[in-house]
């Protein structure tokens, strides 16, 4: 049976949306070759989302990687 382990990360949002991705992307590269593969990611703040959001406010990203048995 596989098992995995579960975190969430808060990707950094850039007030410019090319700024943003590239970052997002960069990060999320890092994390995958630790292991990590992004399930969700949380828009509901994201300026074009939600007009309580504020630019800056972090996206968060639930990440989960298989473990040993």
């Amino acid at each position: 049976m596989k098992r995995f382990e579960y975190r969430v990360e808060q990707m950094p949002f850039q007030e410019r949306p090319d700024q943003h991705i590239t970052e997002l992307v960069e990060r999320l590269t890092e994390l995958g070759k630790q292991g990590w593969r992004p399930v969700t990611v949380d828009l509901t703040h994201h300026p074009s989302y939600s007009p309580a959001a504020q630019p800056g406010v972090p996206v968060p990203v639930l990440l989960e990687r298989e473990v040993e048995a």
